[in-house]
């Protein structure tokens, strides 16, 4: 079900969007360029995401991934259509109601080329990586201060694989009370990261004065209380990196069996290790 009408106009894409919150957040540079080539943008995104969205433009029409795509079959005729899924029988049907073009990206793809980058140049000249690294997300406040000592650790991800031992993730915090005496350390643990939320709280650091910590329930409560966090960012290859990225944060990122030349989170100040870096390398 669509959050309003659109309209029939001659210009139109249609964009599916599936996968986890840091696919969607590499794919809003892309979003970014339908909106100057387009006059209508319909975004067809997982409910959860539909804030998100918003917060980053107005101007797209939301549909609920979810809920089918009944509605938005009857907006096929001359419409473009964005897909991260290959189904021979679904591009056919679409086509077969009169969509001018399909655009199929593979959601994983291959070789070193930035995934944003990879995305634009399929329908402009591609952006500079330095242009990429910009604050995406507006605070409706003030800027990050790059220069609070306080820490904000996500220590989990999407994938287990992913993540960076939770032990180098505590020596980090203990090291940083240490070094900056007024600071604070929050960790922050998602719908995914229940069973590392548990073992975070076995810890004698789960219970420290200046070591707090929230397992959020919620995507928008989480965005809430990053955008109004003061200081940097450490976590893993994973959605919330990406998200204090965008929001300017000074962000610190460990990739362990992903390609940072392909997914590396997008803002102006982000450092990206390697499996070997210990997290104690960003004092």
């Amino acid at each position: 079900m669509s959050t309003s009408e659109p309209s029939l106009l001659a210009s139109r894409v249609i964009v599916f969007r599936s996968g986890g919150l840091g696919d969607l957040l590499l794919t809003l540079p892309l979003l970014r360029e339908l909106e100057n080539l387009f006059e209508e943008v319909i975004m067809c995104v997982p409910n959860k995401y539909h804030f998100l969205i918003s917060e980053f433009s107005n101007k797209p029409i939301l549909f609920d991934l979810d809920q089918g795509e009944t509605e938005l079959l009857k907006l096929a005729a001359g419409s473009e259509v964005v897909a991260f899924w290959n189904d021979p029988a679904w591009i056919r049907e679409w086509k077969e109601l009169g969509v001018e073009k399909v655009h199929v990206f593979n959601p994983r793809p291959k070789g070193d080329l930035h995934f944003s980058r990879l995305l634009i140049e399929r329908f402009r000249k591609p952006k500079t990586r330095t242009k990429l690294n910009q604050i995406w997300f507006n605070h409706g406040k003030e800027i990050p201060s790059q220069f609070s000592k306080n820490l904000w650790i996500h220590a989990g991800s999407g994938g287990v694989d992913k993540n960076l031992p939770l032990l180098e993730f505590i020596h980090l915090s203990e090291q940083w009370i240490g070094k900056f005496p007024q600071s604070e350390v929050f960790f922050s643990f998602g719908e995914a990261d229940l069973e590392l939320h548990d073992q975070f709280l076995r810890l004698d650091v789960s219970s420290k004065p200046r070591i707090q910590n929230k397992l959020f329930s919620s995507l928008d409560d989480f965005f809430v209380s990053l955008r109004n966090h003061k200081g940097v960012f450490a976590g893993n290859d994973s959605g919330p990196s990406h998200l204090a990225a965008m929001l300017g944060f000074e962000t610190h990122v460990w990739f362990r069996c992903t390609n940072p030349k392909v997914w590396s989170p997008l803002g102006p100040s982000v450092k990206i290790y390697q499996t070997d870096s210990p997290s104690s390398k960003i004092l």
